[in-house]
């Protein structure tokens, strides 16, 4: 359970007027023997007097302090629970926690409780907006989410102007780069998940691509990016089309790559639309190699994909194919403890969006143990972290934060629906170990 109050938030709110009156009391108190004191002092009274109350003022406030210092740190978390990317943001919601309820349980920080204090998007930048503004009046230190890029575009601005910084659920490298102050990322950015696609491609000799992206910030990103760096790797892109996010029938762009002359299509973009697509794909008999982001690094893809997407290739973290590390590579042991526990409670290995949002949790509390819990104390401590969750490991510096380097991207296979290394993949993993 995260709230120690449980679901009624209600009682938590009452509980800390009560904390806010009694404070006020004590400092009215306070501030009454003070003033009798400097007048029995005038009247010739003793000195003795006025040591006494304010004695009594500065305990009455050392006090305050330190029961605020007692209470639950609050973390707030913005991630979509209705609306097109709800299937990301529910895992978003269980995987933060799970991060927050290992850390409870085992005594919180420095013996202080998380209290997560969830708000809902609904896939809507603008309500995204109205929730991190809720979330700065009930006090927060730090922030988890969007997942949806429209939203953590929309709430930059607001980030940076409260200070408090938010580690982001969403792939769009426009929010670290460049770099914003009090703005960080857990997902793999689109520029290195490109890199590592196209790497892929170069050595498979797929020199002739098509692409398809969906008209959302993180689609129209990753197109972007790979475009950019696709010369470096002798590739060119044939045929390019477009899709909403809530598309369902994809005729005129499968069509076009058909008739394009391509070796494979690569897809950008995240939720329901890719498994209809990978569905249509088969359908209208196309047989060339279909590359898909890390957005579809999910359970949420492979299940019902099913055997239309025996084979695919997928752009994953690290954390996507768990499993398959050997018991020497770096940090498997993290990734495989957050991966079993997330699989025993909901019954499906995790997707990319639970590890991204479980190590946020976790990099929110290894800032506060080390700097205190303010917002200004978390921001310095992601300045200079490093550390390995389930994505993989993170090095934050004051001019990186993102933190992944390329070798904590793999390039998957979906197999009968499970996550296991290409070739090219094993081939990196045998280094690292």
């Amino acid at each position: 359970m995260i709230n120690p109050f449980g679901e009624n938030t209600g009682l938590l709110k009452s509980f800390f007027r009560d904390k806010r009156r009694r404070y006020r009391k004590s400092a009215v108190v306070a501030l009454t023997v003070a003033s009798t004191s400097l007048l029995l002092a005038a009247c010739g009274a003793s000195s003795t007097s006025s040591s006494n109350a304010s004695s009594s003022a500065s305990t009455a406030a050392t006090t305050a302090q330190s029961a605020a210092a007692k209470g639950p740190i609050k973390i707030g978390m913005i991630t979509s629970l209705t609306g097109p990317y709800t299937p990301l943001g529910t895992n978003d919601k269980l995987g933060a926690e799970q991060e927050v309820n290992a850390i409870n349980s085992a005594g919180g920080i420095g013996g202080r409780k998380i209290d997560l204090i969830m708000e809902d998007d609904g896939t809507n930048p603008t309500q995204a907006v109205v929730d991190f503004k809720t979330l700065q009046s009930d006090g927060v230190v730090a922030m988890v989410g969007p997942v949806f890029s429209s939203s953590c575009m929309a709430i930059i601005s607001d980030v940076q102007a409260a200070k408090i910084p938010s580690i982001d659920t969403c792939a769009d490298d426009a929010q670290v780069t460049p770099v914003r102050q009090y703005v960080f990322m857990t997902p793999p950015t689109t520029l290195i998940v490109g890199q590592q696609l196209l790497a892929y491609m170069k050595s498979k000799g797929l020199t002739k691509m098509a692409v398809a992206y969906d008209t959302t910030a993180f689609g129209e990103a990753g197109w972007t990016e790979m475009k950019a760096l696709a010369s470096d790797f002798g590739v060119t892109f044939v045929y390019s089309g477009s899709f909403s996010a809530t598309s369902t029938t994809f005729t005129s762009v499968l069509t076009g790559v058909k008739s394009s002359g391509a070796q494979g299509l690569m897809v950008w973009g995240a939720g329901p639309a890719e498994v209809a697509l990978t569905s249509q794909f088969k359908s209208l008999g196309l047989t060339i190699p279909l590359l898909f982001s890390h957005a579809e690094a999910s359970t949420l893809y492979l299940k019902p994909a099913g055997a239309a997407g025996n084979g695919v290739i997928i752009g994953s973290s690290i954390g996507g194919i768990g499993p398959s590390l050997p018991s020497s590579y770096p940090g498997r042991s993290v990734i495989t403890g957050f991966a079993n526990t997330f699989q025993k409670n909901n019954g499906y290995y995790p997707p990319e969006f639970a590890f991204d949002a479980g190590g946020a949790i976790a990099m929110i509390a290894k800032a506060i143990a080390a700097n205190g819990a303010t917002p200004q104390g978390v921001d310095a401590a992601l300045n200079h972290m490093t550390i390995t969750t389930g994505d993989g490991t993170y090095n934050f510096t004051s001019t990186d934060h993102s933190g992944l380097s390329v070798n904590q991207v793999a390039i998957a296979r979906d197999s009968n629906g499970t996550l296991v290394p290409t070739e090219f993949t094993k081939a990196m993993i045998s280094k690292a170990s």
